[in-house]
């Protein structure tokens, strides 16, 4: 962000900015006190930062990804990273390699920039006709790191295969990534996982290699330069905030599915559901419409989902079943035939050895 602000500076002569924090030569506010600068830009929004900010003398703010914990006795304005974009870049990467099912592992401490990626995320599902599972951090793990992760993992082991992840930032990312590699869930092949922020020294170094959403911070950094000079030469006490997009996706390993097994696997997983309840599709019409092999799919098939392709299709079609028991007055005797059954007889056992209960039982309990 601070190229933005500095490439504001660079064009505007009468701008003159100072940088402070790691790798600057000031660590703390502080230090500007000798300085005496007309406004600040900054991460923080509790209320030591801003009283630290007031004492500073201070006209302006603009607060990055925040607003002021408490009343403001000088004149503010924030800016965000559209978390609505955020989720768009992420969700255009696994619809673009065909994956029907989205989850979204947002920060424990359900920081409302994180809830609001998951909330467009989920929205983008649902309109994409895809599954959506949210990760919810249990009560008990609050303080717990080695207790949530135990909780993360039992979700991804869970999760249908092979779907998309994606992860509010990049450490949290990197939390998902931890976890498939303790439930042995295979990465890209079964589960492919973008964060957010793309640190390097989080991106590069994880196993895999992660895809990150790059936010455009240098158009932020702009952004916030050029509100804090509306604010010192204007006459409004607060701006309403404004946004700053996504330079795009920075795909890694994580979600390089070289070999296509993934997206061979979604491609077959897509037909069945489209044709298991109409038609009576073999495992060969299953092969041909995912464009590979049926001994190369059946092998990966097994491998991603931990089924086989005849069981998928049976529990499409027992699935359709259920529908039509516990949401319409379709006569059970027209049931097989809607669901892709033919063998009536076939349908009843499988359907008691399946749910433990007649057709009738469940419609009635239903």
């Amino acid at each position: 962000m601070s190229g933005g602000i500095l490439h504001y500076a660079a064009i505007h002569p009468d701008v003159r900015v100072q940088l402070y924090g790691i790798g600057t030569p000031r660590h703390r506010r502080e230090e500007f006190r000798v300085w005496k600068p007309d406004g600040i830009i900054l991460g923080a929004a509790d209320e030591a930062t801003l009283r630290a900010v007031e004492g500073l003398g201070c006209r302006a703010a603009v607060f990055v990804n925040t607003e002021p914990a408490v009343p403001a006795a000088m004149r503010y304005g924030s800016v965000y990273c559209d978390n609505i974009a955020v989720a768009e870049a992420a969700a255009r990467v696994f619809s673009g390699k065909h994956l029907g099912n989205f989850a979204f592992a947002g920060t424990r401490t359900c920081d409302a920039w994180s809830v609001e990626r998951g909330s467009a995320f989920r929205r983008l599902a649902a309109a994409s006709g895809c599954s959506f599972s949210e990760f919810k951090s249990p009560p008990t793990a609050s303080a717990n790191h080695r207790r949530e992760l135990a909780a993360l993992v039992d979700w991804v082991g869970a999760l249908p295969k092979p779907c998309g992840i994606f992860a509010a930032c990049d450490a949290r990312a990197k939390d998902v990534l931890d976890a498939c590699a303790a439930a042995q869930v295979l990465i890209p092949e079964q589960a492919m996982v973008i964060g957010v922020d793309d640190e390097e020294f989080i991106c590069r170094q994880t196993l895999p290699t992660l895809s990150s959403v790059v936010p455009d911070f240098s158009r932020g950094g702009y952004i916030a330069a050029e509100m804090l000079v509306e604010l010192l030469t204007g006459n409004r006490r607060r701006l309403p905030r404004r946004a700053f997009g996504v330079q795009g996706v920075v795909e890694r390993m994580s979600t390089s599915d070289t070999h296509g097994t993934g997206r061979m696997v979604s491609r077959a997983q897509e037909f069945i559901r489209t044709y298991a309840t109409s038609s009576d599709i073999s495992v060969e019409d299953v092969a041909k419409a995912s464009g590979s092999s049926l001994r190369l799919l059946q092998k990966n098939f097994k491998a991603v989902t931990g089924s086989t392709i005849c069981d998928a299709i049976q529990t499409a079609r027992l699935s359709r079943v259920c529908e039509l028991l516990s949401e319409t007055l379709t006569p059970i005797g027209q049931i097989g035939e809607l669901s892709g059954f033919g063998n009536d007889a076939y349908l009843k056992k499988l359907f008691h050895r399946r749910f433990g209960c007649t057709m009738r039982n469940y419609r009635a309990n239903h």
